[in-house]
């Protein structure tokens, strides 16, 4: 074999292992754990740029518990629609009183950036158009049945609350009325 063909061999040999390597790395960087949470803010976020529920449908609150098991943990997912269904029963507000995925109850955002943040935790990191303020919420993952799902989100407020504890308790003026 002449010194060229063997060049053009090692040449097309390499471009093969670089493209299936980069192939391979791209594949697995599509299936990281921050997937979810973009997934989640890509189906849901549109409350913050609309207020047209009959176009876009129910909020990510108020899904059934199969919608909400694409993204969340069964618990998480489980106390998400109990919470639902008190504020069906009750007409009112239960434990949720705020978007989940903006800790706010009237969100505008720009530039929301989602990122792994370490192996299990992903932040989602957005600014307010009006005051650039910035926002970091921080989501919990875990690999569920081979799928990466949302076990808890905490919000880096004064009070560091996380979505799993606000939804575990005890409405007393609920309580009351049972």
């Amino acid at each position: 074999m002449s010194s060229i063909a063997v060049k053009r061999l090692i040449l097309i040999g390499t471009a093969a292992v670089v493209t299936a390597w980069s192939s391979a790395a791209f594949a697995g960087k599509a299936d990281g754990e921050a997937v979810v949470v973009a997934k989640l803010y890509k189906d849901f976020a549109w409350q913050a740029v609309a207020s047209q529920a009959d176009l876009f449908g129910d909020d990510l609150s108020h899904q059934n518990k199969g919608t909400l098991e694409r993204y969340f943990t069964p618990e998480l997912a489980d106390l998400l629609v109990k919470d639902a269904a008190c504020q069906v029963r009750y007409q009112g507000i239960c434990n949720l009183d705020f978007d989940l995925l903006f800790d706010s109850q009237d969100p505008q955002v720009t530039d929301l950036d989602v990122e792994t943040t370490s192996p299990g935790h992903v932040s989602v990191v957005y600014k307010d158009p009006v005051d650039a303020r910035k926002t970091r919420i921080d989501f919990e993952v875990a690999r569920i049945a081979g799928a990466w799902k949302i076990r808890d989100i905490i919000y880096r407020g004064p009070d560091k609350v996380s979505l799993k504890a606000v939804l575990s308790r005890t409405i007393p003026k609920l309580e009351a009325r049972k």
